[in-house]
């Protein structure tokens, strides 16, 4: 019953707000239009934020997931996978992005991350965990700047135009000075 639970009110704050401001939606009006009791709602959540971070975890363990099946795990590929999965929850991920709760996703990304890189990378890298943690700092809020400049843009491009656009990225750092 739990999970029916979670699911309706996820469902009726996403339904929510499609039509209403999201800090304005109260917990009451989520139970009450799930049908559900204030007392369930706190049995699964603390606040209406960790909705949408439910929603966001689901996201990610289907990108960790394609991730851990990748042999060529270069930055153009890993943003090929990153966006072949974010066109796939683009309804929702343009939701939040209306509402500004994408932050919400960079600091779960931003736990997520580092356990992720150990089971894929292990100890066959020779930086150290401080570099690594910058690194992954740097990638993550990176992507998520990214991904809001390509949910803002009225025709999305595909995650191969994106793979391009970080590959040019990346020789555009490494451009020689004139």
């Amino acid at each position: 019953m739990s999970n029916k639970s979670k699911l309706w009110m996820e469902n009726t704050l996403l339904k929510l707000m499609q039509t209403e401001n999201y800090q304005e939606i109260t917990i009451q009006e989520i139970t009450d239009y799930a049908g559900l009791s204030r007392r369930t709602f706190y049995r699964n959540y603390s606040s209406k934020d960790e909705i949408i971070e439910g929603c966001f975890y689901k996201i990610w363990l289907e990108y960790r997931a394609l991730i851990i099946q990748q042999a060529d795990l270069t930055l153009p590929n890993i943003a090929r996978v990153f966006f072949t999965v974010m066109l796939r929850h683009l309804d929702f991920l343009s939701l939040v992005n209306r509402h500004q709760l994408l932050p919400l996703f960079l600091t779960k990304v931003d736990a997520l991350l580092p356990p992720a890189f150990d089971v894929v990378k292990g100890d066959s890298t020779p930086f150290s965990k401080e570099s690594i943690q910058y690194a992954l700092a740097f990638s993550s809020g990176g992507f998520m700047r990214i991904l809001i400049l390509w949910l803002n843009d009225s025709v999305q491009k595909s995650p191969e135009e994106m793979a391009v656009i970080v590959e040019d990225f990346i020789s555009i750092c490494n451009y020689p000075n004139r």
